[in-house]
């Protein structure tokens, strides 16, 4: 365990529990007393910048486009080391710390950004939904337990910025902060996933200064904020200050959309140019060019004349322009183009740059569907939280350039900003990479009951329905929608996640169609009533949706499941079943697998052995967690995959393959993309007779447009054996990298079956070479032997069971062959019905076998049978095995189990026989499914291999 984790502990022990319990008198808001801004639901934010789209202002043109500005002038990034105190509750913060001549030398250090509780300060906590106490009542917090963490900062600012307007930026701070700048109070903010801006400019001198932070845990504030994930607190993005002309950009909006028929391109921009000088600005302009990437050409140039604008006041200039059939963005060809922003003061002199990458994208709901450009699209898409498992929340843009061409390498489309707005990074990698966003607002309440969930959600306490809390809701949407309203892979947005249903969700909706009405807006609380453009039902089964698209139950809207396939634990069943009405029903149009990476921890146990640590193992013992529903991811913490993560390329691939029904040795290939050809793929086959590849062909150029497919004829030359197996395999790759994925990276793979043998096949060729071996079956009092060239079985007469394998006269088992019906339970079977004490009597019963009768079958030179029945007292059923041997020494297993009609058992965990071989054997050989792990309802990615 890292030490700072480790001494979590030491401050955790002093607190146990007191963190989700509540002081009643003192927890009760004292109405006599005025309200701080942390209590109360009307104040949520005090002298903040309103929230912009998410851009860097420059002064230098070759700048314009950086995504690390830090090293232009105009930056000072204040990520590092910073003083901080903490406290464990409210009433024992520093007072005066925010004095620049304040003693802070015994103060720690911290690093910014950081959560606390990984750092050794007050607890992490997780939980599913609960925010702080299950029987919380808004605007109520926690009293004993509320900790503040108080932040000091000196920053030289230089000398040339004395004339210019300078603003402070907080990425993210959790949950609530008041800021001071040298002494002076500046404002105060809430919502802890979207950024946070202040105009320092009257608080600033050149030299140094002082900023002052205090962050508390739990504001009123954390009634939004109980997603499902860790509890834990501080600033979690970047912290900068950055300086602009006191003229200057203030905002901008580059919205895009398609005419005819989705050929042309439409720009709409818009841009808010402040004044801050102490005279009315004049005789500015705005310029515009617009190129490809490459800067092969330039599609417009366009400068626009900005009408005087009075002091301490802004304008705002508009333009539209057509662009003739321009590249489009999706996420399978994400073209983005350069749009240059530059201020000119008098005499066109450039004085301010920003860089936009700009794409052409086109979203709709029409006729049922959410349309991309025209298309109805399906989003094979994940729900991704931010998560590090060293630094919690705090995540670095190389884990996000990770996370983003990983999902790309296993055929995710789409991503669901689980449950707040991400860094702004994510969405420049989704725009720069080809992903559709679902943004979603910094918005659930299942800490006090969500809407369709049963008895815990109490409508007349719930904040959605208290017009007190109306403006939070619309500052919190506002905050989403202005940062990433620029980024063409947000094609859609939530508005947040069981958060309740009522007046406030139905007047955020009516907000963001008022901003945007034709973009696509979706909650799941909603349902079917009239404020969601989609059914996002979660975790939908099958026959729910299915049953939507037959019937016609709102032809209006599709299905978009916002959350569905569990991936926790050993999971992911029926995966392809929901591809496979997806694709075949118009209306559904896929959903985000929940979800993306677990969140666990790296730790070590005091010896040193390393593991993934999950709720209850950082809190103080006894606190309540959701325990390892934390960990429900398709990939581990470190982004190594789960087996299931194959399953979802294979299910989602975006080609497919069919044998041709009139000629056996040609192959259908299907294009599944919406808007490109399968020009950039070549295709790869084999075949294999019994396993083994025996003919085989490569770089096969596709060309099959968009929705169409192609036949390839395949020269297999090979004649095929009667009483074999043959498979096609064959599989598309990337003839040229791309920004995610290289060169040679399968797109997509199939296995086609020309013919089935009997599933008992030869393994080998050099099996089929071997003479056969005669048979010797004998019995004595004790065994039944069955002997075959120099191997030996043995069977007890007084148990039935196979006891003995000998080869050479050495012996093969430790114990006799006996069938298991067990498994280790899975995190999903934990909430089923009777597991446990129910399932108790599957575990031994190996162990309480009792045998019926064992009898010698069929008998020749060459084969024979042993046939046994067995009664399983622990269930009360029987087993019937017929062991068949060949002329090879080999032996089958062929079991029918007949489970007790009078005795109803819980689930079967499953049905098998325990071999267990000397140490000798240590690796084995099967024809069959795999290579990686696969099961009966997850096996559309296990290929047939040796």
């Amino acid at each position: 365990m890292p030490d700072k984790l480790q001494s979590l502990f030491i401050v955790a022990s002093l607190i146990i529990l007191s963190f989700i319990t509540f002081n009643a008198d003192a927890s009760s808001i004292n109405q006599k007393e005025a309200l701080e801004p942390w209590q109360d639901p009307q104040v949520y934010r005090i002298n903040k910048e309103p929230a912009r789209s998410y851009f860097y202002s420059v002064n230098k043109l070759d700048s314009a486009f950086s995504k690390t500005p830090w090293n232009e002038a105009n930056h000072l990034l204040l990520n590092g080391r910073w003083k901080f105190y903490w406290v464990a509750n409210t009433q024992k913060r520093p007072e005066h710390f925010e004095q620049p001549n304040y003693d802070d030398t015994r103060w720690d250090d911290i690093e910014v950004p950081a959560n606390w509780e990984l750092n050794g300060y007050g607890t992490p906590f997780y939980h599913s939904h609960q925010c702080f106490d299950k029987n919380a009542i808004p605007p109520v917090l926690p009293n004993s337990y509320n900790p503040v963490g108080s932040y000091r900062k000196s920053f030289n600012l230089p000398s040339d910025w004395q004339d210019k307007q300078i603003y402070l930026h907080f990425g993210a701070v959790k949950s609530a902060f008041y800021l001071w700048i040298n002494g002076s109070k500046v404002g105060y903010s809430e919502d802890s996933k979207t950024a946070a801006e202040f105009d320092i400019s009257p608080y600033v001198k050149s030299g140094q200064n002082t900023i002052a932070l205090q962050v508390f845990r739990y504001s009123v504030g954390s009634y939004f904020e109980c997603q499902d994930m860790w509890r834990i607190s501080g600033i979690e993005r970047d912290v900068y200050v950055y300086a602009t002309d006191k003229v200057h950009i203030k905002d901008f909006h580059a919205h895009t959309s398609l005419s005819d028929n989705y050929q042309h391109g439409i720009l709409n921009f818009s841009a808010s140019i402040a004044n801050y000088t102490v005279n009315r600005a004049i005789n500015y302009k705005l310029a515009l060019q617009l190129s490809p990437k490459d800067k092969s050409n330039v599609i417009f140039n366009k400068t626009i004349d900005i009408p005087s604008v009075p002091k301490g006041k802004s304008v705002s200039v508009n333009i539209k322009e057509l662009i003739d059939s321009p590249q489009l963005w999706s996420a399978e060809s994400p073209t983005l183009y350069e749009l240059s922003i530059s201020l000119l003061q008098e005499g066109d002199k450039p004085q301010e740059y920003i860089g936009h990458l700009l794409g052409f994208r086109h979203t709709e709901l029409k006729h049922g569907n959410i349309l991309i450009n025209g298309k109805p699209v399906l989003f094979k898409g994940v729900n991704r939280h931010e998560h590090d498992p060293i630094t919690g929340h705090v995540v670095s843009r190389a884990s996000m350039e990770r996370d983003v061409k990983l999902m790309k390498q296993f055929n995710i489309n789409a991503v669901r900003m689980a449950h707040y707005p991400n860094d702004p990074y994510m969405y420049y990698l989704a725009d720069l990479h080809g992903l559709y966003v679902m943004d979603e607002a910094n918005i659930e309440s299942h800490g006090i009951g969500a809407a369709n969930q049963g008895g815990s959600y109490r409508p007349e306490t719930h904040l959605v329905n208290k017009a007190e809390w109306k403006g939070a809701y619309i500052d919190r949407v506002s905050n989403m929608y202005q940062v990433s309203k620029n980024n063409p892979s947000v094609v859609m947005r939530s508005l947040g996640n069981e958060s309740g249903d009522g007046p406030n969700l139905e007047a955020i909706y009516d907000w963001l169609k008022q901003q945007d009405p034709i973009a696509p807006v979706i909650s799941e609380q909603a349902q079917l009533r009239r404020h969601t453009d989609a059914y996002g039902q979660m975790y939908a089964p099958i026959r729910d949706i299915k049953r939507y698209a037959e019937m016609g139950i709102d032809p209006k809207r599709p299905v978009i499941l916002i959350e569905y396939q569990h991936a926790m634990g050993n999971s992911l069943g029926n995966f392809a079943q929901y591809w496979e009405n997806f694709e075949q029903y118009p209306q559904l149009q896929g959903g985000f697998i929940w979800d993306w990476v677990d969140q666990t921890f790296a730790l070590e146990t005091d010896n040193g052995e390393k593991y993934w640590g999950y709720g209850g193992d950082l809190e103080p013992p006894a606190t309540e967690s959701s325990l390892s529903f934390s960990a429900n991811g398709l990939v581990y913490a470190d982004r190594s995959p789960y087996p299931y993560l194959y399953e979802v390329k294979r299910a989602q691939q975006n080609i497919g393959f069919a044998l041709s029904n009139d000629n056996a040795n040609e192959v259908i290939v299907s294009n599944k993309y919406y808007f490109k050809s399968l020009s950039d793929y070549e295709l790869q086959w084999e075949l294999l007779e019994n396993g083994l590849v025996v003919s085989k062909g490569s770089n096969i150029k596709l060309s099959a447009k968009a929705q169409t497919s192609q036949r390839i004829a395949l020269a297999l030359n090979y004649d095929l054996s009667p009483n074999k197996e043959y498979f096609v395999n064959v599989s598309v790759s990337l003839r040229k990298a791309t920004h995610s994925l290289s060169a040679g990276h399968v797109v997509a793979q199939g296995q086609l079956a020309i013919t089935q043998a009997s599933p008992r096949v030869t393994l080998t060729k050099a099996n089929n070479d071997k003479k056969p071996v005669k048979l010797k079956v004998s019995s004595n009092n004790n065994h039944i032997n069955v002997n075959s060239g120099n191997t030996l079985f043995r069977f007890s007469k007084s148990s039935g069971l196979l006891t003995q394998i000998s080869v050479n006269k050495k012996d093969v088992l430790t114990a006799a062959i006996v069938p298991d019906f067990w498994r280790a339970p899975t995190d999903n079977d934990l909430p089923v019905a009777g597991f446990g004490d129910a399932l108790q009597a599957f575990y031994d019963v190996a162990n309480n076998i009792e045998k019926v009768s064992l009898e010698i079958g069929e008998n020749s030179k060459h084969s024979a049978v042993i046939q046994a029945e067995y009664y399983l007292p622990s269930i009360e059923s029987r087993l019937f095995v017929n062991y068949i041997f060949d002329s090879q020494a080999r032996l089958t297993l062929d079991a029918y189990f007949y489970a007790a009609p009078h005795k109803k058992q819980a689930e079967l965990p499953r049905i098998g026989f325990r071999f267990p071989l000397t140490s000798d054997y240590r690796s084995a050989q099967w024809y069959g499914r795999g290579p990686h792990e696969n099961y009966p309802d997850r096996k559309l990615s296990g290929s047939e291999v040796m």
